[in-house]
């Protein structure tokens, strides 16, 4: 069930874009960073016009910060996050770009957390060909995500679904799928239901007909030349035009992510997307690749991964990272994530701020951000990600939905590994 529980949201995190666009326009030749904390997990913000100090903004209530380029068009931001859960670690964001390429930076210490109701909806999948007792009926909407078990009343099979969604109309995504799970995921059939009423102890029915039942479509991942992973996953989503309706309709792992089905969407219509994550890793590479599509059979490629031993990583609690020279003429930026149980370290450097630069020095800003580094000798665990694609990206909002379009196409190369911060030493990835 691990697979069907995800929610698309969650997937666009591993985008790892630290937020970047999405924030408030600035005035010209000037940069506004837009921090999002609608919990009040509280944060702290600095930033550092060209390759100047880095300067802590006064708190500001409406949670924007402008400053000026003074002529410069590199530029960097900063901002500490309290956890949305007590006890976990602070979040350091850091994004370092040029005002071409980035204006607008956004950082999200804490989303919304609207309230919700409870809803029933009843479905009737007699219909569905192939249906049997214990198949779930999956609704899936905008953040949350429920099942019921489909039992049978003579020749009548029908699934009681109890969601806790946001009120008021809603789009809602249901999934037929066989039980027990299989390799292939088989989803029976999907249906997109349009501006349901969603109130508090309200209830709908819904009845699948034949003609809701569409065709599968197939996705087809290929391998890099020559890489080998010990893990694989491909997943499709479905989006709806208002993002209100995202759901999953087709999902393989292993061997079988290589080539599957997916269950077209009834009710597809126009500014509806579907959009392909596929992920292939060993111990010390993570491949991935979204994919955007209207529909029909997809297939895509995962990118290279980093040439062997060519990044280097200083073991410190702020790493210098040499070798920052992926090959590939759709390189946008670089990201570097740090993290053990005290803190989560993450950077966004665009390819216009590091210029003709393949070295990297990890800012300390611990006096700045009042967060404290890594300790010595503790483990510290590295990523130094490559983001490619054939258009910007740091200027979309990875957490919102409307910037993923059907013609959206990132890939993702992470070179992963650990080391003890002893001041002393480096260690080679991937």
């Amino acid at each position: 069930m691990k697979a069907l529980g995800v929610i698309f949201l969650g997937v666009l995190a591993l985008l790892g874009l630290v937020g970047c666009g999405g924030g408030t326009p600035p005035p010209p030749n000037s940069i506004t960073l837009t921090v999002l904390d609608s919990q009040n997990v509280g944060y702290a913000a600095a930033y550092q016009v060209g390759s100047g100090s880095w300067t802590v903004f006064t708190p500001s209530s409406t949670h924007t910060y402008t400053f000026s380029l003074s002529g410069n068009s590199k530029y960097g931001v900063a901002v500490r996050c309290n956890s949305v859960v007590p006890g976990n670690p602070p979040e350091v964001h850091v994004i370092q770009a040029t005002n071409g390429e980035l204006a607008n930076p956004k950082v999200t210490c804490s989303g919304p957390n609207p309230s919700t109701v409870s809803y029933t909806l009843t479905v009737d999948v007699t219909n569905v060909p192939g249906i049997a007792s214990g198949d779930l009926v999956m609704v899936s909407g905008q953040d949350f995500q429920s099942s019921g078990i489909v039992t049978q009343s003579g020749s009548t099979y029908t699934a009681s679904v109890s969601l806790n969604a946001q009120a008021g109309s809603q789009d809602l995504v249901v999934a037929v799928v066989e039980q027990p799970l299989a390799n292939p995921v088989n989803l029976r059939a999907t249906k997109v239901l349009r501006n349901v009423n969603v109130s508090s102890g309200g209830s709908s029915s819904y009845t699948f007909t034949s003609g809701d039942v569409l065709a599968t479509a197939n996705v087809s991942v290929t391998l890099p030349t020559g890489f080998t992973p010990t893990y694989g996953q491909a997943s499709m989503f479905y989006l709806s035009n208002d993002n209100k309706g995202w759901g999953l309709v087709g999902d393989a792992s292993g061997t079988a992510a290589a080539n599957f089905p997916y269950r077209p969407v009834a009710g597809f219509a126009s500014g509806d997307r579907y959009v392909v994550l596929a992920v292939a890793g060993n111990s010390s590479n993570v491949l991935e690749r979204f994919k955007g599509s209207t529909g029909g059979s997809v297939s895509l490629t995962l990118p290279n991964p980093w040439p062997a031993s060519s990044l280097a990583v200083t073991c410190e609690a702020h790493p210098t990272v040499s070798g920052l020279a992926y090959t590939d003429p759709n390189l946008r930026a670089y990201g570097i994530e740090l993290e053990d149980s005290t803190l989560i370290y993450q950077t966004t450097l665009s390819k216009g701020w590091l210029g003709g630069t393949t070295t990297y020095t990890v800012p300390d800003l611990s006096s700045q951000l009042a967060y404290t580094p890594f300790a010595p000798l503790t483990t510290v665990y590295v990523s130094v990600s490559a983001i490619v694609a054939s258009h910007p990206v740091l200027n979309l909002d990875s957490n919102d939905p409307a910037s993923f379009t059907a013609t959206t196409d990132i890939s993702l190369i992470h070179a992963i590994g650990q080391y003890v911060q002893s001041g002393v030493g480096n260690i080679s990835l991937p």
